[in-house]
Parts: structure tokens; sequence; C-alpha cells
């Protein structure tokens, strides 16, 4: 079943079968001002399903983000499922703290515990969304996206390996990079205008590092593409560019053949 549209505002790939029982469906959802998209995995199978995203426009604070989500709920029958889990996925400004360290996230913020990494992610907490979240959904559980980075990329760097990971984003991008030793080194967030912008703070960072361009995999997440300025301008300074592939443990139904899964691997791959 598709989700109901909003005209030109929603695009979806896959269908949910009739004979899956919701309770072994998974929601993987996030909204920012610009956008609400979302994830369907089938919990037994480990499976991508479904994905919907509606662009947003013109949304001038939470209050009227909140007004919109709730039209969109009220119109999406995928949205209403009585999902076995649904995880909320925010993108705001975070700050990593070591785990013992905890206790001073403030009134407004929550945390997000990151244990293989002894860190805990803190970020700013919308209350009018969670509040509209709280009511719409059963327990929904607040995480952060670039959590993802932490949970998973280790696990695509081997010993000895250099790898530097980028996520793009509209407005925004996050550089991750973990040592040959798989050792976090760095999780920031920048902002930026144009692809000169980027490659300014991703080559500042080598040259710091004295990371070697020639030797270093540069791994490309989120919404880049080979025909993006982005991809073309890293291409002029690495040697080596990739797009990350799915981990293993997650498939996808077959009307995400053509999907490029380097694309909102933060959100389908979110977890605890």
């Amino acid at each position: 079943m598709a989700a109901a549209q909003i005209k030109n505002s929603f695009t979806g790939i896959g269908e949910i079968d009739a004979s899956i029982s919701p309770s072994s469906l998974v929601l993987k959802l996030a909204v920012s001002t610009n956008s609400l998209r979302y994830f369907v995995l089938n919990k037994a199978h480990g499976q991508v399903l479904f994905y919907g995203n509606y662009t947003l426009h013109h949304v001038s604070d939470s209050a009227e983000l909140a007004q919109r989500v709730q039209r969109i709920y009220d119109k999406d029958e995928v949205l209403q499922y009585k999902f076995s889990e649904i995880l909320i996925g925010f993108d705001s400004p975070y700050t990593l703290m070591p785990s013992q360290l905890s206790y001073m996230a403030g009134a407004h913020q929550l945390s997000q515990r990151c244990a293989e990494n002894s860190l805990d992610l803190f970020f700013e907490k919308d209350d009018v969304l969670v509040e509209l979240f709280d009511f719409l959904f059963r327990q929904p559980k607040y995480l952060h996206l670039a959590s993802t980075y932490l949970h998973l990329l280790p696990h695509y760097v081997a010993y000895g390996e250099q790898k530097l990971f980028i996520n793009v984003s509209a407005t925004h991008f996050d550089v991750i990079h973990f040592s040959a030793e798989k050792h976090l080194q760095i999780m920031n967030r920048y902002s930026y205008k144009n692809e000169n912008d980027l490659i300014y703070y991703v080559l500042l960072y080598c040259d710091e590092m004295k990371l070697n361009r020639e030797q270093l995999d540069l791994i490309m997440m989120g919404e880049v593409d080979v025909k993006s300025k982005i991809y073309d301008i890293c291409f002029r300074y690495f040697s080596n560019i990739n797009f990350i592939d799915a981990p293993t443990g997650i498939g996808f139904s077959k009307a995400f053949d053509k999907y490029a899964k380097h694309l909102h691997f933060n959100l389908y791959n979110l977890s605890e």
C-alpha cells in the first residue's frame, strides 16, 4: 500500500504487502524544515520495504512544522501503521562528550549513548515536535542521525586502512575519520553554501592530520552523486573516491534495485 500523496511534494519507493503484520515493521523517520522522510523495514528479515519523502516549503518555525507533520500523518496510511518500533532521527547540531560527562546535558537537550566509543551525543530537543510525535506514535525513541556514523563506520575500516567519510546534506556536511586502529579522530559538522566551501574544510583537515590524499580513500554518503559539483571538485583532489555500500545485514526489496544505497544512509541504518 503506497502512502497518500500530497500534490507535488511526495515521492515513494516500494510497497508494504498487506500480509505482513505491522508488529514486524520498524519505522525510521526524520523531519526538518525542508523535508519529512521515512523508511519502513521488516524487522524479521532486516529488509527495507518502503521509502517516503515529502518536500516541505516555506516552514518558518517549529509550530508550523508540527502542523505540516500532522497533516501529512493524517493523509499517509503508512505512517498510521501500528509499528513494533519507531525511531525518530533528529539532524540538529550536535556535540560529542565522554559518557562520564552525560550529566551535563541541558534541560532542552537529548543525549544518546554510543557505547562502542564511550561517547554520548548531545543534541537540541525540539519540544514542539517531541510533543507531537509522542501523541502520534506509541513510544517513539529519539536518536540523532549522526549516531549511525559512530555505530557503523568503524566496520568499514580495515586495520591499516585510511578512510575519510563525508555525509552531504543540503546545507551542511559531516566529516568523520577513524584512525587505522579504528579510533575516532573527528566527527564534525560544517555549514556550506557551495562545493568550494566543502572542499576547503575537507582539505584543511587532511593538511592538519597530514593525510596523504594519494593513498586516502574518500567515502561519500548522503545527497551527492557523480554528476554533482561536490563530487567533481573532490575528484580533482582525491585519487580514490567511492560511495558507501549498504552494510551487511540490511537488504532491500526489489523496488530499490536502482536506489543509491549511499543516499540517506544515516536514516535507514538508524539504531540505538
